[in-house]
């Protein structure tokens, strides 16, 4: 049976500003041995899949530094934290980056981003019928195109790897798994 690692240490590593990362000297409780692990401390973050009342996903298109593509996803950011309500970091994230408004959220999901480096969680909120409000009002180091998207072409647009941010096509296809149900 699996159990948890014990941390015998836990030591502060660099601060990056958006993430830290951490050091932990964790023992395996089937060898006994001890290893290092590098644990990247980093804020928690909403997703909404939002759509219009006549089934367009509002979604956007951004360059990713990371991978160094521009890559079409939902919108989203991180929690403040300040913020109370991750409902309402997901209503202001909408609103911020598509001009788009949502009366009424619904978790879809809760989610561990990548737990083999990352603590932090993702939030992803369904948001119907929702409606045009104002124009995106974007931070100084965001360059975000607005794009809405047939419902029925998201299927199509994934396995041609059109849409391929993870944490989008997980929504995604969650979305179509619990629409069938």
């Amino acid at each position: 049976m699996i159990k948890p690692w014990r941390i015998i240490e836990s030591r502060q590593g660099p601060d990056m500003g958006l993430f830290r990362i951490r050091i932990n000297r964790c023992r395996s409780p089937r060898t006994g041995q001890e290893h290092d692990f590098y644990v990247i401390d980093f804020p928690n973050w909403v997703q909404i899949l939002a759509i219009t009342a006549n089934d367009q996903v509002v979604m956007i298109r951004q360059y990713r530094h990371g991978c160094g593509q521009i890559l079409l996803e939902l919108p989203g950011g991180l929690i403040d934290k300040d913020d109370i309500d991750p409902c309402e970091t997901a209503r202001r994230e909408l609103l911020e980056e598509t001009g788009y408004r949502v009366e009424d959220l619904f978790l879809l999901t809760k989610t561990y981003p990548q737990p083999a480096v990352l603590n932090n969680i993702g939030l992803t909120y369904l948001a119907r019928d929702v409606t045009r409000a104002a124009n995106p009002s974007l931070d100084p180091a965001e360059d975000i195109e607005v794009c809405l998207v047939e419902l029925e072409r998201i299927s199509d647009m994934i396995r041609k790897g059109e849409i391929c941010h993870s944490q989008t096509v997980m929504a995604l296809s969650l979305y179509f798994l619990l629409a069938k149900k």
